[in-house]
């Protein structure tokens, strides 16, 4: 059973179970839920850091490796560091950003600083990448997956 995007340890309860060959696989941002037992195996992803997060990011807002001369590098590295070094904000705000102008970057930057989605298209773009994930699930995980959704 995967458990993905675990937020309460309540919820960890009531879907967490044993049985002979049986295996939970949790996913959280939130360590505090996680009961340490003889049988639990913690894993930390680690989060990309800038020397891996900017060549990323760069390469998919500008499809080159680093900063273009004619961008504004103070303006490009502060978008990439609010993405946190995660993968898949790295992914989806460099989309919505690729060859936009800069007062897009600068709105796009405010709007992060303050915690806000920078616009409808960055929602849908990280839906999409979702979907695609949820398309590939064959019949019998999609009815897992409905029951855990409809949860």
């Amino acid at each position: 059973l995967i458990l993905d995007d675990v937020w309460s340890m309540e919820i960890l309860e009531k879907l967490s179970f044993t049985g002979k060959g049986y295996r939970t696989l949790v996913t959280t941002q939130h360590r505090s839920i996680i009961r340490t037992k003889t049988s639990t195996r913690l894993y930390e992803f680690p989060l990309l850091d800038d020397a891996d997060a900017l060549p990323l990011f760069c390469f998919w807002a500008f499809r080159q490796k680093s900063i273009p001369s004619n961008a504004d590098n103070q303006l490009v590295k502060q978008v990439q560091a609010e993405c946190k070094g995660l993968p898949l904000a790295l992914k989806v705000i460099r989309s919505s950003l690729y060859g936009q102008p800069h007062p897009a970057w600068e709105g796009a930057k405010n709007k992060l600083l303050k915690g806000e989605s920078i616009s409808y298209y960055h929602k849908e773009g990280l839906l999409r990448c979702l979907e695609t994930s949820i398309d590939a699930l064959d019949e019998e995980a999609w009815e897992c997956f409905l029951d855990l959704g409809s949860f």
